[in-house]
């Protein structure tokens, strides 16, 4: 038996262990609080039993023998009778009206090249609008749009739709899922004119321009649009004993504030963090106790080689083991129920909740088409029906800390998290003729923030500061955002560093948020302050205001290789009606740049350009239920 068998036989033994180890009076949930788990129920309340006496002599039967066995019980007989079906969720419309958010930079000429500057350097740091196209290479214009153009705006409206349904096959199980409908659709997308997405895109006859457009048309992947109108999200389920709690199936996951793990459950939020889990919860002495297996990326399957099929029924076959990605999760954490955390509160007692949680990720081997796109790997190798193993011996640890302190009026609250591991083989993460060598992580990230609650919880002063680890590898011939840029290691550097906060946890409204994608490479502060008016029953309007000062924590990976991003300024309107369930909010964002975001003209030659002020009106729409 291999040391890998061995690991996973250890794990089962542990979870069978857990469920069926000494009986503890226990309370569960996702993060270890919810509803007591099943027992035997009580007498009703003021039930007195029965005095005893004489038994009543039961009638006699013709032909029956005393010695009948009881009537077994049937199938389902212990069901619930009466199912209950749960549905929460939400319904949002979202605006964003940006301008400027190029910072007044635009493209070069990209046939322009010098011993400081290859061709195509030098793209703005977020899109421009296509009212400002790409130039052709040596025109006249190419010169000319180093500073951008006339049009410096860009609108867009979203709409979601999230159900999340809950099936109570009993009291202790249940079943959970996550759906989105129309998820971040653009309105106005999906035209019915628009027939195909290819380049250039066809269009349909009915409509055979986008003016004459007569409905909007359900977005099809591959059709008219790049995701699903139904996008099933999550499922799992949940089953509570007087032992422990299980859970296992495709779950959120969520810790501390939310800054490495989040998610997603704001109605603002965008995606979050979502794992394939088999999970066992239990509570001890006031702490609740979480392990979990995860599985991460599986490596082919037989759904990807297809194996001569024509069919994609039947179930699917991972067609490896060494490939596979497996996570293991311990925590433990102290969190009150918020009944009992109130009471403390108001009694004036000083209350601290925590939590630990451990990480480990492995994976011993990678198929060769991992690394197809690096110059080390022969092309043969990537067009093979099986590809070749290459072994990569990778480990990470990744260890967080969290703490949230009450006392009275004062919350203080901190989250930290670092990234220890290593692998064989770095791939595409190092530098094209390095692909083969060894890469190692470390990377750090954290949140100290603060908030006090004044005039019987209206009125909010806070102040946070944050950070995430920076590394000095860059893209110039890219966008800032991380989403859209692919990064290298420098020839001769091999360690990863920079750290990346969950892009659900929100900061501002401009740079973190849009620019750069999230805090990454970064340092801010960040001071807030916001007030509640009751207006009538369950009504308030809400005013808000925060600045950022953010800075590089690595300034030679900043477009103008200094250390201020900038200062930005966000001011909010909200309105909320807890009742009826319908929130409303506009946010006015205001961002001056410094020198980090600059392109100076010892770098960027043709397309240097001092960044400009940028601007965002975000608008949101919601209905909760």
């Amino acid at each position: 038996m291999t040391s890998r068998s061995v690991r996973r036989l250890s794990a089962a033994s542990l979870a069978l262990l857990m469920l069926a180890g000494p009986a503890a009076r226990a309370q569960y949930g996702m993060g270890g609080m919810g509803q007591p788990g099943g027992g035997m129920p009580n007498a009703p309340a003021g039930q007195q039993p029965k005095d005893e006496g004489p038994a009543q002599q039961a009638p006699e039967e013709a032909g029956q023998p005393s010695d009948l066995e009881p009537i077994g019980g049937y199938a389902d007989q212990n069901r619930r009778r009466a199912q209950l079906f749960e549905v929460d969720g939400y319904f949002r419309l979202r605006t964003d009206y940006m301008h400027n958010f190029n910072l007044g930079q635009g493209y070069h000429d990209p046939t322009v090249s010098d011993s400081s500057q290859t061709p195509g350097v030098g793209l703005p740091p977020f899109p421009q609008p296509t009212d400002c196209p790409v130039p052709l290479a040596g025109t006249a214009a190419a010169s000319g749009l180093a500073g951008g153009c006339g049009h410096k705006d860009i609108s867009t409206a979203t709409i979601r739709l999230r159900v999340e349904p809950t099936i109570n096959v009993t009291d202790q199980v249940r079943v959970r899922s996550q759906i989105d409908v129309l998820d971040n659709t653009i309105m106005g997308s999906t035209p019915d004119n628009l027939a195909s997405l290819g380049r250039p895109p066809t269009f349909s006859p009915q409509a055979p321009i986008p003016f004459l457009y007569t409905t909007q048309d359900p977005p099809e992947v591959g059709v008219n649009g790049y995701t699903s109108s139904i996008r099933a999200k999550r499922a799992w389920a949940e089953i509570d004993t007087e032992f422990g709690s299980l859970r296992f199936g495709r779950m959120p996951w969520h810790f501390g504030r939310g800054m490495s793990f989040n998610d997603g459950s704001c109605m603002d939020c965008d995606g979050g963090t979502t794992v394939d889990r088999l999970a066992l919860l239990t509570e001890l002495y006031g702490h609740q106790l979480t392990l979990a297996l995860d599985y991460g990326a599986q490596g082919l399957t037989s759904n990807q080689q297809q194996l001569g099929r024509t069919s994609t029924d039947g179930m699917p076959i991972d067609l490896g083991q060494d490939d596979d990605v497996f996570e293991y999760m311990f925590a433990i954490t102290k969190i009150d129920n918020p009944i009992s955390l109130r009471e403390r509160i108001d009694r004036g007692d000083v209350v601290l909740n925590y939590g630990l949680q451990l990480v480990y990720r492995s994976q011993q081997s990678s198929t060769a088409e991992a690394t197809c796109a690096t110059t080390s790997t022969a092309t043969s190798q990537c067009n093979t029906e099986n590809p070749p193993v290459e072994p990569v011996n990778a480990l990470l640890f990744q260890p967080s800390l969290w703490a949230k302190l009450h006392y009275r009026a004062l919350t203080v609250e901190f989250e930290g998290t670092t990234v220890l591991g290593k692998m064989d083989r770095g791939g595409l993460l190092l530098a094209d003729t390095e692909g083969q060598d060894r890469v190692t992580f470390r990377q750090f990230g954290g949140v100290l923030a603060s908030e006090l609650h004044l005039f019987r919880d209206a009125f909010f002063v806070g102040f946070e500061v944050g950070g995430a680890s920076g590394d000095q590898a860059e893209n110039t011939n890219s966008y800032l955002n991380y989403r859209w840029k692919s990064v290298r290691q420098p020839t001769g550097d091999h360690s990863i560093r920079d750290f990346k906060f969950s892009p659900d946890y929100h900061v501002d409204s401009i740079l973190f948020r849009h620019i750069l994608g999230t805090v990454t490479n970064a340092i801010y502060l960040k001071p807030a302050i916001s007030y509640w008016f009751d207006l009538q029953k369950s009504r308030q309007l809400g005013l808000s205001g925060s600045f950022i000062y953010s800075l590089a924590q690595v300034p030679v990976s900043t477009p103008g290789n200094e250390l201020g991003y900038g200062l930005e300024m966000d001011l909010g309107l909200s309105y909320r009606n807890t009742a009826e369930g319908f929130y409303a909010g506009m946010t006015w964002g205001v961002l001056w740049p410094f020198g980090a975001l600059n392109r100076p003209e010892s770098i960027y030659t043709t397309s240097a350009a001092d960044a400009t002020a940028a601007q965002v009106l975000h608008g949101f729409l919601g209905v909760k239920f």
